[in-house]
């Protein structure tokens, strides 16, 4: 067993096929076959099952799966300490407007303060970027994801709501009070189920695109709104109530194309904030 034929095994686990893992590894698929047939025989244990289709990881290769990837990670970890890390490094980032402002802002701070030599430029969402802040309601099989933290969603009212007289909050007590939209939503299809299984209607005052842009109107007077939790880091001029009878979150992180290639002091810095924001969030 080598560091190659873990790095072939992840690119198959993760591709779900032969033909693209070489693709990825820029090898012929006959390398890579024999490789995951020579790594099955020092295992002794098989990690995939063949068909037309692709591949389909067994019990076995799901539990190797994050050792490989730790692996692979200290291994890169330890050539990046004789890589010159003071390098310039230009990284574009593409940012998903709904998401909390202040952490992800704590976040770029960290990069900045931890990566010697670090630029980057913030494009919109839409735009191709290396690393994209996203949920992981938006992640295709095509990225790698790495999570920082979790939003709670609850509901956000102006501070002499009536709703503030209940430590929590039914779903059918909101049924058809002034209620300010978002759009984009990352639960947006979830929510609209719940309120139609449930037979609630909201009173759609406002539709907007930001959760600073859904609050403002809330702390106005206009509506109620669903919110997720960090967002209203600071804010004094709104109350926020958990729902009791659902449970709705998001998870967030960072995202990109596995076929982009990434400095491993970048990701093991991504991988090192985890924590960090765990801490941060609890605080609020």
């Amino acid at each position: 067993m080598d560091i190659r034929s873990l790095r072939y095994f992840i690119a198959v686990f993760e591709e779900r096929s032969l033909s693209a893992a070489a693709k990825r590894c820029f090898v012929a698929q006959p390398s890579i076959s024999t490789t995951l047939a020579q790594l099955e025989g020092d295992l002794g244990t098989q990690l995939f099952v063949r068909h037309s289709k692709g591949v389909i990881p067994t019990d076995s290769g799901a539990q190797l799966y994050p050792h490989a990837c730790r692996m692979v990670n200290e291994m890169n970890a330890m050539r990046s300490m004789f890589v010159d890390s003071h390098a310039p490094l230009e990284v574009s980032i593409a940012l998903t407007p709904f998401l909390s402002g202040a952490l992800v802002s704590q976040v770029l701070k960290t990069l900045l303060d931890e990566i010697p030599g670090l630029t980057f430029s913030l494009v919109d969402a839409s735009e191709e970027a290396d690393l994209r802040f996203t949920c992981d309601s938006f992640v295709t099989d095509n990225d790698v994801f790495y999570q920082l933290w979790e939003d709670n969603y609850v509901i956000a009212m102006i501070n002499d709501h009536w709703l503030t007289e209940f430590a929590s909050l039914s779903i059918k007590q909101i049924d058809k009070l002034a209620f300010i939209s978002r759009r984009p939503c990352d639960i947006q299809e979830s929510w609209n189920y719940l309120l139609q299984k449930q037979g609630i209607s909201m009173d759609i005052r406002a539709q907007v695109k930001t959760e600073e842009y859904a609050l403002d109107l809330v702390a106005a007077g206009l509506g109620i709104s669903l919110i997720p939790e960090h967002s209203l880091r600071g804010r004094q001029d709104v109350t926020i109530r958990p729902i009791n009878d659902v449970a709705l979150k998001r998870v967030v992180g960072i995202a990109h194309n596995k076929g982009i290639n990434l400095p491993a002091h970048l990701i093991n810095t991504i991988l090192s904030m985890k924590p960090l924001m765990n801490n941060k969030t609890a605080a609020i």
